[in-house]
């Protein structure tokens, strides 16, 4: 249905409700002349009048009346449409708040913005950093990328991939030298990227501990450590080799969550189908992510 159909229908149904073209004219928003004018016209496109006026009030046709009960309906499915329609565009329009770990963000997501922009340039997305799992409950998210599963049996989750973790030292460093490592805090030991250090350097001195990658990051290049990273941080960053050791290597499953009531929002629905693109790209060989062989246990 084109625009000037559906302003047709619109104007028969204003003019069928209030019976004067006053009426109409307040419930279109126009005024009186403007109202007679279209009428007019409408009438001339299908060579028959309309209305008949009597006693100031106007009373279909018996042409008009004919169809009168069809033409309430289509124009009620037609007004049900047009809103559905504006309502997904106020949708796509909106805010969609996505967290997961900084070096996700910072590393995956944001260097990817530019095409979300391009497509969506509507929706404006906030990138959260917070190692700490956000409530989709009070709204504090409504995408989230986890290496791990949480207690939130609201949230829609699945596996999108896996992060690989490697072992990195300060570049040039000698062949074959000792040097101590750097770690997270002694309550992430059981994660498989400590395992995996803890299985290749199995006496190494600890020379520092902190649950912030950027923090091991610059701690190793300083004492000369060596370091357990995403190969999407450690594999960017000139300042370090990576050390060859298969013993030194371990991935974690990378899960998309998405808010239970907010998921089917077409704006919602489109951020999160970008997400998952974005990261299957590190899929490809040599990239940070495989989706192949068993998960480990987050």
């Amino acid at each position: 249905m084109n625009a000037e159909s559906w302003s047709d229908l619109e104007l028969l149904e204003r003019l069928i409700e209030g019976r004067t073209l006053s009426a109409a004219a307040r419930g279109l928003g126009v005024d009186q002349t403007t109202v007679s004018r279209r009428l007019s016209a409408f009438e001339r496109r299908l060579g028959t009048r309309l209305f008949d006026r009597v006693e100031g009030r106007l009373v279909a046709t018996p042409e008009l009346a004919e169809v009168q009960g069809r033409l309430r309906l289509i124009a009620e499915e037609a007004a049900s449409t047009l809103a559905t329609l504006k309502r997904s565009t106020a949708e796509l329009r909106g805010q969609v708040r996505i967290t997961s770990v900084g070096f996700v963000l910072t590393r995956i997501l944001a260097p990817a913005l530019g095409e979300w922009g391009a497509r969506h340039p509507g929706i404006a997305l906030e990138l959260i950093a917070d190692d700490q799992s956000l409530s989709f409950a009070r709204r504090e998210a409504d995408i989230a990328v986890r290496l791990g599963r949480n207690a939130e049996d609201s949230a829609r989750i699945r596996q999108i991939g896996q992060l690989r973790f490697m072992l990195y030292a300060p570049a040039g460093m000698p062949p074959g030298q000792t040097l101590p490592v750097v770690r997270y805090g002694e309550a992430l030991d059981h994660l498989p990227e400590m395992q995996a250090l803890k299985s290749a350097r199995p006496g190494a001195r600890t020379a520092l501990r902190s649950n912030r990658l950027d923090i091991l990051i610059e701690a190793a290049l300083a004492l000369k450590a060596e370091v357990m990273l995403p190969v999407v941080m450690g594999g960017q960053d000139t300042r370090l080799d990576r050390v060859s050791s298969v013993e030194a290597a371990a991935e974690r499953p990378l899960f998309l969550l998405l808010h239970s009531e907010r998921a089917r929002l077409p704006s919602v629905v489109q951020a999160a189908a970008w997400v998952e693109t974005s990261i299957r790209r590190w899929n490809a060989p040599g990239a940070c992510f495989s989706e192949n062989g068993q998960s480990p246990n987050a």
